[in-house]
């Protein structure tokens, strides 16, 4: 989330002066984005009451996010679709970026240590 994040107010804050000639409210922009964020709480029962259709709802959930995060954006700061498209793109890019990262450096919450490897539980 926290990449996720960085990559669209990184966007916003270079493409600022370019485009946009009044100062962004990024505390109400991040407060947007963290409440249009509410449909991740949906995870928690694909999650628990696990079957068939947990990776399709998973989709379905980043798909809704996605698009709540797009209003948010377009409408706190009152900028164009484009704009806003390629302010999530940027957003999902280093996110993406991030996890391609830590999966790369094994840094996984799962990965197999050696310390319990050897003992029976």
């Amino acid at each position: 989330q926290t990449a996720y994040f960085i990559g669209i107010f990184t966007f916003l804050w270079i493409e600022r002066p370019i485009k946009v000639k009044e100062k962004l409210n990024f505390t109400l922009l991040l407060k947007a984005l963290l409440l249009s964020s509410y449909g991740k709480l949906l995870l928690i029962p694909a999650v628990i009451w696990e079957h068939d259709y947990t990776p399709l709802c998973l989709r379905l959930i980043k798909v809704f996010v996605l698009t709540s995060n797009f209003q948010a954006i377009r409408v706190t700061l009152n900028i164009n679709r484009k704009l806003t498209f390629l302010a999530i793109l940027s957003g999902l890019l280093v996110e993406s970026t991030m996890v391609y990262f830590f999966q790369r450096m094994e840094w996984a919450v799962g990965s197999d240590c050696a310390i319990y490897k050897s003992q029976d539980f």
